[in-house]
């Protein structure tokens, strides 16, 4: 079976060769189907997402080599510390 502008063409006039390519495209069709299927199951989205975040922080976090970047790690800390606090006193002003 040959194709042109993404469109299959029948070759031959044979029923027997046409049900092979029926039987072949309707394979490679599952296949296609199969795969959509497992790619768009929420599980499947959800281990891709969580991979791609959990990349995203060992890049923030570690060097190409595998070293840690304290700088980074340092700033996370400043920014997490100085939020908990803003909170801590914002809440005790509350209760005055």
């Amino acid at each position: 079976m040959a194709a042109s502008d993404g469109k299959a063409e029948i070759t031959t006039s044979d029923p027997r060769a046409l049900e092979r390519e029926v039987e072949a495209r309707r394979a490679q069709l599952a296949g296609t189907i199969d795969e959509l299927t497992s790619r768009l199951a929420p599980a499947s989205i959800a281990q891709r997402s969580l991979a791609t975040a959990r990349g995203r922080v060992e890049g923030f976090v570690f060097d190409h080599r595998g070293g840690l970047r304290v700088e980074r790690v340092a700033a996370v800390g400043v920014a997490v510390l100085g939020v908990t606090t803003f909170l801590v006193v914002r809440a005790v002003r509350k209760r005055r």
